[in-house]
């Protein structure tokens, strides 16, 4: 009889780890949204979470072709413009890193890994309050039931999962660093706005702009093959109310254009989203953390397995399978 294993979020370490260890574990997967993704999620086929993968991250980029996924580049052709004030300017934009996306969003790879999925079982709406270890058996309990199982996995950001009740409780050094580790996405928000047609690019423009005024601080294409758009991190000062009016009219005075030529408006407050952020998170980054928590001398059994736990590649998608692909390995020994 198979040992069993629960795993915290059906997220893309979540689900990874399933798909890596449903021929040797009785896995269940308890996921607090109504919804598979995580931090991962899409509105009307644009990538509303993280949407980047680089050069660097050979593990993603093997995944994504395990599964007959498709990328392609982030265009970058033209110059950008940087918004004051009182004016808009061109400049060239300086070289970056080679990124790339997903053909038809991150959400696909969340699909085929669910769709992989022979004998994990995913449950819905399960909200986890409480853990507690006594010897070789774990109880776990979410707000409308109670499980036991022999391992338990947490996908969770770390301060979400300091949260948590653990019997035993966390290490007060574990508690502080987990409590004190930003959630990657936690301080973001982020804006699709799709367009009639890419009109930046016939002005010879990128799509990346920089703006001091705002609504949107950070601005780059976010095109698809069959979309035109533009995709914009929310200013941390903004104000959200009639906030869609505010990019409308960012857009037109941005780029020069018609509101005509506007046809929606995407947003996604990761800040106000309850499964991934907490208060503490509201905070801007000043620069990537050093991501990385160490909780081997806590349990064997209570393992944990998000971007923020990785010390490589930790805030990236590239974080959360690296992370997954660990705790794999010593679960499988």
């Amino acid at each position: 009889m198979k040992q069993k294993l629960v795993i915290i979020g059906a997220g893309l370490s979540g689900l990874y780890l399933a798909h890596l260890l449903e021929d040797i574990y009785d896995v269940t997967i308890l996921e607090a949204r109504q919804r598979t993704g995580g931090r991962i999620c899409s509105i009307d086929g644009h990538d509303m979470g993280p949407s980047w993968i680089w050069t660097q991250h050979k593990q993603m980029q093997k995944l994504i072709k395990k599964f007959n996924l498709e990328l392609f580049g982030q265009y970058t052709k033209g110059y950008a413009l940087y918004e004051s004030k009182n004016k808009v300017e061109a400049f060239v934009q300086p070289p970056s890193a080679p990124s790339a996306r997903v053909e038809g969003t991150l959400t696909s790879l969340i699909y085929v890994l669910q769709s992989s999925l022979k004998h994990t079982t995913i449950l819905y709406s399960q909200e986890v309050q409480s853990i507690s270890q006594k010897e070789d058996t774990i109880e776990l309990k979410t707000s409308i039931n109670s499980f036991t199982c022999n391992y338990i996995v947490s996908t969770l950001p770390p301060r979400l999962a300091a949260k948590l009740d653990f019997e035993p409780a966390l290490p007060k050094e574990l508690q502080e660093k987990m409590q004190n580790t930003q959630t990657w996405m936690g301080h973001s928000a982020k804006c699709v706005v799709e367009f009639k047609k890419a009109f930046w690019r016939e002005k010879g423009l990128s799509g990346f702009a920089f703006s001091h005024k705002g609504p949107l601080g950070e601005i780059h294409d976010a095109s698809t093959k069959t979309k035109a758009a533009l995709f914009g991190f929310v200013s941390a000062n903004a104000v959200m109310t009639d906030f869609e009016k505010q990019v409308r009219v960012q857009m037109c005075k941005l780029f020069d254009i018609d509101e005509k030529e506007i046809l929606s408006v995407h947003l996604i407050d990761w800040r106000q989203e309850q499964f991934t952020a907490t208060e503490q998170d509201a905070r801007p980054m000043g620069q990537h953390p050093h991501y990385g928590i160490d909780t081997s001398t806590y349990s064997d059994k209570i393992l944990f397995s998000s971007t923020e736990f990785s010390f490589e590649e930790g805030g990236y998608l590239e974080g959360a399978v690296l992370q997954a692909q660990k705790v794999a390995n010593y679960l499988q020994q």
